[in-house]
């Protein structure tokens, strides 16, 4: 199987809703079609010989994300027969894990509208996910260039000691959001790491009229933070790690969304993604 097809099938899987068990050679099919623009007679073929391929590849990319914090949404339910479980969550699950999964399974809603958003529209999102995610202050830069930076949060620390809990010391987020249609590249980090040190050791009159007072006025670790869409090479996210910068992307900011009880449970998925847009307009206006 070519390189290029395998990201646009998992790219269409991870933005499709499915039955609750399916056999993947039929969405495999199905997916050809779709996501690749194949005939009825190339999907049937491509489906044939490529099972193996993409099954073995989904359930790599399914580790990949699980070892970085983000949520498996498919299981094996019979690996000879190559079928799967959508959101599968067990038989008699308690109330909270079956709120989970119910939440969980409007992710593929809030990557389709991901996509439809505008460069801008995305910032905002970052600031929204920010927010979904306990943030206590966030403050989006003014559009245009302003040094890489596109939004700032501040994050309660998790710890479990006074020196890192709370509101004493949260995390002073610096955050870029990048829209971009490929994945992104080492040295478009170069702009972001500059204002990112200037900001954590001032003086700089540029850098210093896009921080918000609130940002000054709290102690407490200065950590980047860089949204990509589309994520990133390799060398960027080597380069990010070495600067103590945590990289993401869509998906982590769909499971983000997805899963926030802050936007209304009880919708659906059309629904709960209207309601991030709202707010995501909010900012913009």
């Amino acid at each position: 199987m070519p390189r290029p097809e395998k990201p646009a099938l998992l790219r269409w899987f991870y933005r499709s809703e499915f039955e609750e068990i399916f056999p993947l050679k039929d969405l495999l099919r199905r997916g050809a079609l779709v996501a690749l623009g194949k005939d009825a007679l190339a999907a049937e073929a491509y489906a044939e010989s490529n099972l193996n391929a993409f099954w073995n590849y989904l359930l790599k990319q399914q580790e990949a994300d699980e070892r970085r914090g983000v949520s498996r949404i498919f299981e094996v339910v019979d690996p000879t027969a190559h079928t799967l479980r959508w959101c599968s969550s067990s038989p008699h699950p308690p109330s909270g894990l079956a709120r989970r999964t119910a939440r969980l399974r409007h992710r593929s809603a809030m990557l389709r509208m991901i996509d439809g958003l505008s460069d801008r529209e995305y910032e905002a999102l970052a600031c929204v996910s920010m927010a979904l995610a306990g943030a206590s202050e966030i403050s989006l830069t003014p559009p245009g260039n302003e040094g890489g930076v596109d939004f700032f949060a501040l994050l309660p620390s998790p710890g479990r000691c006074h020196l890192f809990s709370g509101g004493h010391y949260p995390l002073r987020i610096i955050g870029q959001s990048k829209k971009y249609a490929g994945a992104m590249e080492a040295g478009e980090f170069k702009e972001f790491l500059t204002t990112l040190e200037e900001v954590k050791h001032g003086g700089q009159p540029k850098t210093e009229k896009i921080v918000p007072p609130w940002f000054h006025a709290v102690y407490g670790p200065i950590v980047g933070l860089v949204f990509a869409h589309s994520g990133f090479q390799s060398g960027a996210e080597t380069r990010g790690r070495r600067h103590g910068v945590i990289t993401a992307d869509s998906l982590d900011i769909a499971e983000i969304v997805a899963l926030s009880r802050a936007i209304p449970e009880h919708l659906g998925g059309a629904d709960r993604t209207m309601a991030c847009q709202t707010k995501i307009h909010a900012l913009l206006t």
